[in-house]
């Protein structure tokens, strides 16, 4: 029995639309089965808080030169933010996607084993060679005695100006994502009194440890009251004012906010029924991206619960080349950078210090501060420092930026790491004087200069033959 399609991909999300996309333009037989749900992680949230964050950052600096200005207009910012989503979606649209010759499919889909495998869609059997799973995140609140009996807030909810308008002065929010820390730094900006609760050690524990640790002494200096490694148990609502309860101690609050837990969106699949194994984190998948069903692959946040796009797109494309060739094309994350825009951005591709040291025997670490850098000077956005991690080859493991243009510097890290260029190679870059980026120029020239005074042999042969030299010169 033949099958309908090369590929059926199933999910609402953007590395779905990407790889519909990209699957049409290889000549593939393509379906995009929707599977759309309500709680599903939307796409224009990650853009309404970047544009929140970059206009609030931009509000308070010029504020810093025409003080006393009035509040930032956000029916004005929501309208603006609004249509560049609106704009930039307008490339990946169901009917563009449908132009391209993909199948639409409006429907939640399950698969089915018998007689063959296949997705069962509003009664009708779909047959691929392979399929995908991009069914994202969905939110999820945590469990906290006494929540369902208050009203209270989630991040996605304040987004919305209605809700913005008629915020309390005093806020909590529960959770350490960074929607929650983008959230806390723009209500601060505005005025409002906030606290953030997390329930790690420390502010982004996955990151470099200085430059989590910078963040959070950022976080502290803009008045954002920081409880870490704290678990909230109760919360209750009394004589009008929220109260929440963690360890000892009790906190009173005008609202409460909310940073749901982002959890794989796999309901409704059936992947059990095929053999698809699923533990808390996502639906487990090896080096080549496929499920434990070898037809069966899968991608983004239903495999880890949160996924940046630029990550989720390159597994799509190891993906796409597994499908049309032979699935022996593995995934690499060391030379795949992400971006977490908040104030200072943070940046990141490779590996941390702490990996680097379980994995090598040698490595040097660099770290540059933004303060001796002539643009960061200029722009007065000194906050920050690039560091980088580096093999006894003098090769990149991992770079780390917290600071202004982190999300643009970045770039040229990735770059070194997985073309293999040198950290030597990089001191020789020309770059154009009075930028951030010759910060990459400086943390290079700096480790070219550490390892030139460690050479004993060499500084003692220069030494030799300047003397010579200057014996040489006639008087």
């Amino acid at each position: 029995m033949s099958v309908d399609y090369d590929l059926i991909v199933i999910g609402n999300t953007s590395e779905a639309i990407y790889a519909a996309a990209q699957a049409s333009n290889l000549k593939m037989r393509v379906a995009l089965v929707e599977h759309s749900f309500e709680r599903n992680l939307d796409r224009s949230e990650a853009i309404f808080g970047r544009s929140y964050t970059y206009f609030t950052n931009l509000f308070a600096r010029v504020n810093q030169v025409v003080p006393k200005l009035n509040k930032p207009n956000w029916q004005l910012l929501q309208t603006w933010t609004k249509e560049a989503e609106a704009i930039l979606s307008e490339y990946n649209t169901l009917p563009l996607l449908a132009a391209k010759g993909v199948d639409i499919i409006l429907g939640t889909g399950e698969f089915c084993r018998l007689p063959h495998l296949a997705c069962i869609v509003n009664q009708r059997r779909l047959r691929s060679r392979t399929y995908l799973l991009a069914t994202g995140s969905i939110f999820v609140p945590p469990k906290i005695i006494g929540l369902e009996e208050i009203n209270y807030l989630t991040v996605s909810d304040v987004w919305q100006k209605q809700t913005l308008d008629n915020l309390p002065g005093k806020l909590t929010i529960i959770g350490e994502s960074i929607s929650a820390i983008q959230l806390a730094q723009n209500l601060q900006q505005l005025g409002k009194q906030v606290t953030l609760i997390v329930e790690s050690e420390r502010i982004l524990p996955q990151e470099d440890f200085e430059i989590s640790w910078l963040l959070q002494a950022q976080l502290e200096a803009e008045g954002i009251q920081l409880f870490t490694n704290t678990l909230v148990t109760h919360v209750k609502l009394i004589d009008g004012q929220k109260w929440l309860q963690f360890g000892n101690q009790a906190i009173e609050t005008n609202e409460i906010i909310i940073d749901c837990q982002l959890l794989p969106n796999t309901d409704g699949l059936n992947l059990e029924g095929v053999g698809v194994k699923v533990n808390l984190n996502g639906v487990l998948v090896n080096e080549k991206l496929q499920t434990t069903h070898s037809r069966i692959y899968a991608c983004g946040g239903i495999v880890t619960g949160y996924s940046p796009f630029n990550i989720a797109q390159a597994e799509v494309d190891i993906i796409l080349k597994n499908i049309l060739f032979y699935p022996w094309f593995k995934i690499n994350y060391t030379h795949l950078p992400y971006c977490l825009f908040i104030h200072p951005t943070i940046a990141r591709v490779g590996l941390i210090e702490k990996q680097a040291r379980q994995y090598k025997n040698e490595i040097c670490v660099i770290s540059m501060p933004y303060k001796m850098n002539a643009q960061a000077q200029i722009s007065g956005e000194t906050t920050g420092f690039i560091k980088l991690i580096i093999n006894e080859q003098g090769y990149l493991l991992g770079g780390h930026i917290i600071g202004v243009q982190a999300e643009e510097i970045i770039s040229a890290i990735a770059l070194a790491i997985q073309h293999k260029i040198s950290i030597q190679s990089l001191a020789k870059l020309p770059l154009p004087s009075l930028t951030v980026s010759v910060i990459i120029h400086q943390a290079a020239l700096y480790y070219q200069n550490q390892s030139l005074q460690k050479n004993k042999k060499l500084l003692n042969w220069y030494e030799t033959w300047l003397i010579w030299q200057r014996k040489l010169v006639k008087k």
